[in-house]
């Protein structure tokens, strides 16, 4: 009963994370809707690092409680890792085209929809495709998911909780049964990858921001 009632609050504390993301994204893609005038910038401002605050909080927190992997020990900064995030990032783009071509190209819905809000939103969706996007998802589909559903340290469990990540990544994306499905697990698998291999979200986060850059000048 206490280990049920402890997955329940790791799954809460994702679900709170997740709302106040999609809130943010809110006020980042329809700035005209909340209309904040002259104070725009400073609520922007304020929301993300009021959101940033709760979910590494609630990060570390987890990890205070259980960490068999090593998470996000000192020190954070080596140039291996580094390496690694690059070497993420030109393996996504090297899947990319190569699952791109055997589905026969296109755009997904989720890209399209994208498309669509960067037309209208203006500045404000660049920064948060380009930074707050990439922080805010690994925090949930990377930190807190392992933490959740794999914080047993093993083998086994580093390559399940890679595949079962990206697919949740891949399904928070595009929730459809598509084929671009594949490509968006492709990519959560790789950023899994990162982090599994790093075991620091820093790295992933950086792969991710290279992603979306990218996809910003494409």
């Amino acid at each position: 009963m206490k280990k049920i009632g402890h997955y329940l609050f790791y799954l809460m504390e994702i679900v709170v994370v997740f709302a106040l993301y999609n809130t943010l994204q809110y006020f980042y893609f329809y700035p005209n809707i909340f209309d904040f005038g002259q104070a725009e910038s400073f609520i922007l401002a304020l929301s993300t690092v009021l959101v940033f605050w709760m979910a590494f909080l609630l990060y570390k927190g987890q990890l205070e409680d259980k960490n068999e992997w090593g998470f996000n020990e000192a020190p954070h900064w080596r140039w291996h890792k580094v390496l690694v995030a690059f070497a993420g990032f030109f393996l996504m783009q090297l899947l990319y085209i190569a699952i791109m071509s055997a589905i026969g190209g296109g755009i997904s819905q989720n890209q399209q929809n994208l498309n669509d809000l960067q037309e209208t939103a203006g500045p404000t969706y660049k920064i948060m495709v380009a930074a707050i996007a990439p922080i805010c998802e690994e925090t949930i589909f990377r930190g807190m998911f392992f933490n959740l559903l794999f914080s047993h340290a093993s083998q086994l469990n580093k390559w399940i909780g890679i595949l079962a990540s990206g697919f949740f990544f891949a399904f928070a994306h595009n929730p459809f049964w598509s084929p671009y499905l594949i490509v968006y697990w492709m990519m959560g698998s790789v950023l899994a990858w990162v982090y599994m291999t790093t075991k620091d979200l820093r790295y992933s986060m950086m792969t991710h921001i290279m992603w979306n850059l990218l996809s910003l000048i494409g």
